[in-house]
């Protein structure tokens, strides 16, 4: 009977080790390090986002807010911050004026990027020249507490640094030094096409349009000096009128912070200043004249079928 003992005792101790792995099994860490194929070795969320710096920041002291926290949202945490393999600064926490917990590495709190859609994307990368994605050996965040009389810095959803004066134009030409000539709103700031976008077709909606506002309008737009045609609008999903130039839907962009800012120039490859010599958009898999829905796989095979019949009698007659 003592054999019986000896296997019961080590069936619950096996079974013991199995509850106790799957027990074991650690939570998603907060901050992990992967591979960025231009940029090497940086630092994601618990999601595999790309986590950023902003350089207006303190040692741990945010001075993003507001306008600046919808487009770079905060990293926010509940409990003490998790590091995963390869996190080998100091992981912390800061609290914002709402109360939540943002986490920080090194000193320096952590935000991701609007504009990023998925795992991978870098989109944030060198923004206006204070947001930069952070590598694990990341210098600690220098200084202390910001200033009582310091103002947030902030990268306003919807651009505000320079209010539109009265009667001002919807679209006008400016002369950028380094741009040359591009399209501004009624404030001044730069305004921007998506390469993503088809003639009088917005693709820019969602976390998109808080990183890209639509240049929004109330009744027809007003051409200024240097544009001589093109304007028009289409209706977005929210009902708003957005203002167009040769089809293109414009926008600003939430990182430029003045008139004359232009830092939205080919942000990820899709994003560029509108040109007064900007070509006419074309359309994307829509009839022309009749703006009518996509042709399905099979209409497209029947008229390509129809087509190739019509040439081949044709060239039978010539015969």
């Amino acid at each position: 009977m003592r054999w019986l003992g000896v296997l019961l005792t080590l069936f619950l101790a096996a079974v013991g080790v199995a509850v106790g792995g799957v027990a074991a099994v650690a939570a998603t860490p907060t901050v992990s390090v992967v591979q960025d194929a231009k940029l090497g070795p940086i630092l994601v969320g618990p999601t595999g986002m790309t986590l950023y710096l902003y350089t207006k920041d303190t040692a741990n002291v945010s001075n993003c807010s507001g306008g600046c926290a919808a487009l770079w949202p905060p990293l926010t945490v509940t409990g003490a911050p998790t590091a995963g393999t390869g996190v080998n600064g100091t992981l912390g926490t800061t609290k914002r004026a709402d109360g939540s917990m943002q986490a920080t590495y090194n000193g320096w709190p952590l935000y991701y990027y609007a504009a990023d859609t998925k795992a991978g994307d870098t989109t944030g990368q060198g923004v206006g020249k204070v947001w930069y994605v952070l590598s694990p050996t990341q210098a600690a965040a220098s200084g202390g507490m910001a200033p009582a009389s310091a103002t947030p810095a902030s990268a306003p959803a919807a651009p505000t640094a320079a209010p539109a004066p009265a009667n001002a134009s919807t679209v006008t030409v400016a002369q950028n030094t380094k741009l040359g000539p591009l399209l501004v709103g009624p404030s001044g700031m730069t305004l921007y096409i998506f390469k993503k976008d088809s003639a009088n077709v917005s693709n820019c909606a969602g976390k998109c349009a808080v990183a890209w506002p639509p240049l929004a309008v109330m009744g027809t737009p007003t051409a200024g000096s240097g544009v001589t045609a093109g304007l028009g609008t289409i209706k977005r999903a929210d009902g708003t009128a957005q203002v167009t130039y040769n089809g293109w839907p414009l926008y600003y962009y939430g990182g430029d912070s003045k008139p004359g800012d232009a830092t939205g120039q080919n942000v990820g490859g899709v994003w560029f200043i509108a040109m007064p010599t900007l070509a006419a958009a074309t359309a994307a898999a829509t009839l022309p004249k009749t703006g009518g829905s996509p042709l399905t796989p099979i209409a497209g095979a029947v008229l390509l079928a129809v087509g190739v019949g019509l040439t081949l009698r044709a060239r039978r007659r010539a015969a």
